[in-house]
């Protein structure tokens, strides 16, 4: 079993999305997304502003919105460098939360269990 990533090690894991633009966010655990509206479609193109993390919960603030994902006990968030929409493919673990940026990098959120614990959040961000 993985260990259990400490608040500083995802942070550091995440510092890098900064300034970066969302090219799509996909939440493929099935009970995962929590809001409905705004959509995630509606980060498309957004810009991250700040990246933080308390707990085992991260929140991810761009132009318009609030991404919060709580990654509950055992949740990971594993860097990826050269990053693609997921496709299901035999022998792959699907990610409950896979983050594209612009640039071609991008993050998956995962876990070890089948059962999707993940939870994820998209706010508005006030005027």
């Amino acid at each position: 079993m993985a260990t259990i990533q400490t608040p500083e090690e995802i942070m550091t894991l995440l510092e890098r999305l900064t300034g970066q633009q969302i090219a799509a966010v996909q939440v493929l655990g099935i009970n995962s997304l929590k809001t409905f509206s705004p959509p995630p479609e509606a980060l498309v193109g957004e810009e991250v502003t700040v990246v933080g993390v308390l707990d085992r919960t991260v929140r991810i603030d761009t132009t318009s919105h609030v991404i919060s994902f709580d990654l509950q006990r055992t949740g990971r968030v594993v860097p990826l460098e050269n990053a693609e929409a997921y496709t299901p493919a035999a022998g792959v673990n699907r990610p409950t939360v896979r983050l594209l940026m612009a640039d071609g990098s991008g993050v998956d959120l995962s876990e070890p269990a089948r059962t999707k614990r993940i939870t994820v959040t998209i706010t508005s961000r006030s005027a």
